[in-house]
C-alpha cells in the first residue's frame, strides 16, 4: 500500500500523466548486442537530439517527467532514452508514454549471441547474470510458448538464441499496442550508413544533420554499455564479427530455435 502510494505520489509530481509530451521522445530498445549502444551514439551528435544511456540514469526510476518533456516541446527538442531493460513495461508505456516513437535495430543473430559470450565485465559474464531474467520477462507476452521451455537444461549459447527470438519478436506487440516502431538491420547502419540514418531521422520527423554522419567527432570521448566508446567511428568489418566459434552442434542447435525469425529478416544461417 505504501509503495503504490509512493508510486502515484511520485507520478503527480513529475506530472507524469501528462502522457500528451511524450511526442518528444524517442526510445531505443532491442536486443542485448544488438548496436543498440552505437545508435545512441550517433543520435547524440544532432543538434535537436540529447541521448541518455542505460548507464547513465540518474535513479532507479529513470523515464524522464513531463516537465522535461514540454520544456524541450517548447525548445524543438528531443529525448532520446536507451533502455532495453525496461521495454517489457507495455501497460506503463502505454499509460505515461503513448506517443513515444520507438527504435528497433535487430542484428544477426549468430553475430548477437556471439557478442554475448564475449560481454564480460566485473560483474561477470552477461549471459550467466541476466539472460534467463531477460527471458522470464516475455513471459508474459509469449505464455505457454516459453513456459513449456525448461529454461535450466539449457545451454548459455541455446538461451541466447532463445532471447534473442522471442525479444526480437516483441515489436509486433508494441505495435499492436498502438506505438510507431521503426525496425531496422544493425548491418545497414554500418554498410549503409546516411542511407539508413535518412529513414530513421525521416521516421523521428527531424531534419536531417550531417553531424550524425561525423558523430565520434561531436560526442564527448566516454565508454557506454558494452565498452563502445562514443568518440570513434564506425567500424565496417564489425557487422557479421564472430567472436565466439561455434562447432557443428550448437550450430545445428540454435539454427533450429531461430530459423523462422531468420527467414523473416533474411539472415542466412551459418
Amino acid at each position: 500500500m505504501i509503495e503504490q502510494f509512493k508510486y502515484h505520489l511520485r507520478n503527480i509530481i513529475t506530472f507524469r500523466y501528462f502522457s500528451i509530451f511524450s511526442t518528444n521522445l524517442f526510445l531505443i530498445f532491442g536486443c542485448q548486442r544488438s548496436g543498440t549502444t552505437l545508435l545512441l551514439s550517433i543520435l547524440n551528435a544532432h543538434p535537436q537530439i540529447t541521448c541518455v544511456d542505460e548507464t547513465e540514469f540518474p535513479s532507479p526510476y529513470p523515464f524522464p517527467s513531463a516537465q522535461r518533456l514540454a520544456v524541450n516541446k517548447i525548445t524543438n527538442h528531443y529525448l532520446c532514452f536507451k533502455m532495453l531493460e525496461h521495454s517489457h513495461k507495455l501497460d506503463f508505456l502505454k499509460k505515461f508514454y503513448p506517443h513515444a516513437k520507438i527504435l528497433w535495430p535487430l542484428r544477426n543473430p549468430d553475430s548477437t549471441i556471439s557478442s554475448m559470450l564475449s560481454l564480460v565485465n566485473s560483474q561477470g559474464d552477461w549471459i550467466d547474470r541476466c539472460v534467463i531474467q531477460e527471458i522470464e520477462r516475455l513471459k508474459p507476452f509469449f505464455g505457454q510458448e516459453l513456459e513449456n521451455r525448461n529454461l535450466s537444461e539449457l545451454s548459455k549459447i541455446e538461451l541466447a538464441a532463445i532471447y534473442w527470438l522471442y525479444k526480437n519478436q516483441y515489436p509486433t506487440w508494441l505495435k499492436n499496442n498502438g506505438f510507431q516502431v521503426l525496425e531496422f538491420k544493425y548491418e545497414e547502419v554500418i554498410q549503409n550508413q546516411k542511407e539508413m540514418l535518412g529513414k530513421i531521422t525521416n521516421f523521428l520527423e527531424i531534419k536531417w544533420s550531417d553531424d550524425l554522419l561525423n558523430f565520434y567527432k561531436k560526442n564527448l570521448g566516454k565508454s557506454l554499455a558494452g565498452g563502445t566508446r562514443t568518440d570513434r567511428p564506425i567500424n565496417t568489418a564489425i557487422a557479421s564479427n564472430l567472436q565466439a566459434e561455434f562447432n557443428s552442434e550448437e550450430i545445428q542447435k540454435i539454427n533450429l530455435i531461430f530459423q523462422p525469425l531468420m527467414q523473416k529478416y533474411s539472415y542466412t544461417a551459418l
